[in-house]
């Protein structure tokens, strides 16, 4: 059963054919990667072994994913004819309510994700906290950056491609194909860590569970405001708050709370590994908690 989230998905003059929209939505992601990255490197901008530090990742987090967006919105609107609000980019009263609920709830769930990974001995204080010697300037622009690089990401998957696949076949088909796309757009492919079944078990679902969390989100909302600023406290938290790593990503800043380090005498599905918190099993719990609460508030539409 096709079902309309966001004011605006039934309107436009065509649609954007189902089956093209996994592919598109590829295509359109590595096009703005090309166009940001190819003229920084070429320039000698920025060194190619060196886009993902500070302060190059700004650049990427801004630049990159901001052509992506572009990229995006000219195909809506040009093509399928259709504004903001059929990506769940809802103009309303209530956006500022729902930016702050979702990143207080972002910040939260990670600081459970890292206590918990810490209470069974995953981390431990790498030195003690001087905050005369925070990275102050820099936390604030990741906080800025995070919030573009994330709020893109929730455009593109549970804005756009949840609402695409759902008014043809239904929520759970929106809400497991983007899950899906999204989880093998993060595989790293190319890294040169090799992970056991068990770790690449754990991050597929985690993956999965972390995209499932925020399409309940968004259906929630009616928008994406929420799952925007959820992603993007979520990423900031685990570098700028405790000196961890955020998908692979680590920074050498000083982190706002406490400098943890992992006890690499312990198994990776505790710590996560070189991959962060992410790729932790009790991150995996604490996601599913999450999905769990967000169900009963969205039974009634996904049955219905």
């Amino acid at each position: 059963m096709s079902v309309s989230i966001f004011p605006g998905d039934r309107e436009g003059r065509r649609r954007t054919w189902v089956w093209a929209v996994p592919f598109l939505l590829v295509i359109i992601f590595f096009a703005g990667q090309i166009l940001a990255i190819v003229p920084a490197i070429e320039s000698g901008m920025i060194a190619e072994d060196e886009i993902e530090t500070y302060p190059n990742i700004l650049y990427m987090l801004t630049v990159l994913f901001g052509s992506v967006l572009v990229l995006l919105g000219l195909w809506v609107k040009f093509f399928e004819g259709r504004g903001l609000a059929s990506m769940g980019m809802i103009l309303e009263s209530q956006a500022k309510n729902k930016l702050g609920w979702g990143y207080g709830v972002g910040l939260v769930m990670a600081t459970a994700s890292v206590v918990g990974i810490w209470a069974f001995g995953g981390y431990s204080v790498e030195r003690p906290q001087n905050f005369a010697l925070v990275s102050y300037a820099p936390i604030c622009f990741l906080a800025l950056g995070f919030l573009v690089q994330s709020s893109v990401e929730e455009i593109m998957f549970r804005g756009w491609m949840l609402s695409r696949v759902s008014e043809r076949f239904g929520l759970w088909a929106g809400i497991l194909s983007n899950a899906t796309l999204f989880t093998l757009m993060h595989v790293d492919f190319s890294g040169d860590e090799a992970f056991s079944l068990i770790d690449f078990s754990i991050f597929i679902s985690m993956t999965m569970l972390f995209s499932i969390f925020l399409s309940f989100l968004a259906i929630r909302q009616k928008s994406v405001w929420g799952a925007c600023a959820w992603h993007a406290a979520w990423n900031w938290s685990f570098i700028t708050w405790f000196g961890l790593p955020t998908t692979g990503i680590a920074l050498d800043i000083t982190p706002l709370w406490v400098d943890l380090v992992m006890d690499e005498s312990q198994a990776n599905w505790v710590t996560g590994g070189a991959a962060g918190p992410e790729n932790s099993a009790i991150t995996m719990v604490v996601l599913l908690i999450g999905c769990a609460l967000l169900y009963r508030s969205v039974r009634k539409t996904l049955t219905a």
